[in-house]
């Protein structure tokens, strides 16, 4: 009896395209006939030979498409048995490449170039190695293996599967060819964070207020979902949503759905845990970075930071109260998370007291870049969340043990910015060095009164007994440059009121407008006084 030949065991360039569409990734070359074998891709290293398994795949990091390099790279991985190359086109054509890949029997891979190769090969890497071990049975799936329980949801259900967190991460999907998906679905996967959609409040916590799974229609052109949320007793810990394509799911896909969050329940405590302790960990040791100290380089080590910089810290304060309201703050520190993350990547933050920092390093830490990434996260806390942000940015420093007083700086910008109620809520300390060198100035006066101009203890004192304005008076005259004008027009009274309170503060007081000196130690004086 002729036994037929098992299918070689992999995936095909054309399966792998289609588990990651939308992903970025096309075909340039003809698809050879070879399967890829189901394992890490490799990555490209110009000083080392590529080596991997055979007819896997190869990332060309840092392959320039036209140049003669590179096509010499492609052949000699279809050389050393590679089954796939995969390059960034820089908006240029790759029909040269297409044509040496050809030649060679190797297929010619192209991502788009805005996205990242850590992240392609993570898109990679899960495709391959859950592709599989899908055989339909849920119970079996070791805890710890979402991807794998992603893919078993699917299979058993019928519907592409995505596994999120609280925070509305993605922290696991379904790779199974041929089941539909729509764009929020590609969207969520290839930033691993679910679309913000006007519909998302309403929909979770429907999801969440069900004691069971919910079919939830969708917004077109969105396709509809089944959805259950994932419990530990009471204790919400996530969410399984299932796409209903054509609203033909398995007869028993509630039930299914219901049981695999059971399962789901296991592996996100265990991970829930273990990213726990290290986030703890981590935390700890950028509060002692922050905080200064002579272990500044040990504990950069541990973090695995650069000790060269330049560093920067930007300081987010919301403005509620933290203690009470533990469910916002998580959120709040979630989106700060991730907006750091994708404006760095490693970038770490903390929560201390009142405030979320976070420390930058290097092109991350230009203050310009960090300025703007922080509007942008305010803007998204105001909008998705409802909560408004202040934000500060600290100058940048070059040195590890110096990152101290860039959290200095940016504790003092917060401090101007919450007396200020009409500023803008993000601030560099870049645009504030006048206004932080005050109110430097003014702890200094505190601790060494005897600095402070006696005139302007006198103008002080008089109009805290008597609820006069004399010190608004003689302040705004002095930021007007003297100008009589402008200061009556910014106190809103005539000139001539103006004049007469002038003169009256020469009797009082002894002022003496005409003497330079006198002026300037009462100006500072009178200015330091709105910083206490």
């Amino acid at each position: 009896m002729n036994v037929s030949p098992a299918e070689p065991r992999g995936l095909a360039v054309t399966e792998l395209l289609q588990i990651l569409d939308g992903a970025g990734l096309r075909l340039a070359s003809g698809p050879p006939q070879l399967r890829l074998p189901l394992t890490s891709p490799t990555l490209y290293d110009p000083w080392l030979p590529p080596t991997g398994p055979r007819s896997g795949i190869l990332l060309g990091i840092g392959l320039h498409p036209a140049a003669p390099e590179s096509a010499e790279v492609i052949r000699d991985a279809a050389r050393r048995g590679f089954g796939a190359v995969v390059v960034k086109s820089l908006s240029l054509s790759v029909e040269t490449l297409a044509a040496v890949a050809d030649a060679a029997g190797i297929a010619l891979l192209v991502v788009v170039d805005e996205i990242e190769w850590r992240q392609l090969d993570a898109l990679i890497n899960s495709a391959l190695t859950t592709v599989a071990e899908t055989d339909g049975s849920l119970s079996t799936q070791p805890v710890g293996d979402l991807f794998a329980l992603a893919n078993a949801i699917a299979a058993t259900i019928g519907g592409a599967t995505a596994i999120e967190d609280l925070q509305e991460r993605i922290l696991a999907y379904s790779t199974l060819p041929g089941q539909m998906i729509d764009d929020d679905r590609r969207e969520g996967i290839l930033g691993r964070q679910v679309p913000f959609l006007p519909e998302n409040a309403e929909q979770y916590a429907s999801v969440f207020r069900a004691t069971g799974a919910l079919h939830l229609p969708g917004v077109p052109p969105a396709l509809d979902r089944l959805a259950v949320a994932v419990r530990a007793g009471t204790q919400a810990l996530g969410s399984i949503w299932v796409v209903d394509a054509t609203g033909e799911l398995e007869p028993d896909a509630e039930r299914a759905l219901e049981r695999a969050a059971d399962i789901a329940s296991l592996h996100l405590l265990r991970a829930r845990s273990a990213a726990d302790l290290a986030r703890q960990q981590r935390a700890e040791l950028l509060r002692r970075l922050l905080g200064g100290g002579d272990d500044a380089t040990l504990v950069a080590g541990q973090l695995s930071l650069d000790s060269t910089g330049p560093f920067v810290v930007v300081a987010f304060q919301p403005e509620f109260t933290l203690a009470g309201d533990a469910v916002r703050l998580n959120r709040l520190v979630d989106l700060i998370a991730i907006h750091c993350e994708a404006h760095q990547h490693g970038a770490e933050c903390v929560v201390i007291g009142t405030t979320v920092y976070a420390l930058f390093t290097g092109s991350g830490g230009e203050p310009r870049r960090a300025e703007a990434m922080a509007q942008r996260l305010v803007a998204r806390a105001a909008t998705g969340l409802r909560v408004s942000v202040r934000a500060s940015v600290g100058l940048p420093v070059t040195s590890i043990g110096q990152v101290g007083r860039s959290r200095h700086e940016a504790d003092l910008v917060l401090l101007l910015l919450a007396n200020r109620p009409t500023a803008r809520p993000v601030l560099s300390a870049l645009d504030a060095r006048s206004s932080l060198a005050l109110l430097e100035l003014a702890q200094v006066f505190r601790d060494s009164p005897r600095l402070q101009s006696q005139q302007a203890r006198d103008v002080l004192e008089f109009d805290q007994r008597r609820g006069t304005d004399y010190a608004k008076t003689l302040r705004t005259y002095l930021d007007c440059a003297r100008d009589s004008a402008t200061t009556a027009a910014r106190l809103s009274v005539h000139q001539n009121t103006l004049r007469y309170r002038l003169r009256r503060a020469h009797e009082l007081f002894g002022v003496d407008l005409a003497n330079p000196e006198d002026t300037l130690t009462l100006w500072l004086g009178l200015r330091v006084a709105e910083f206490d």
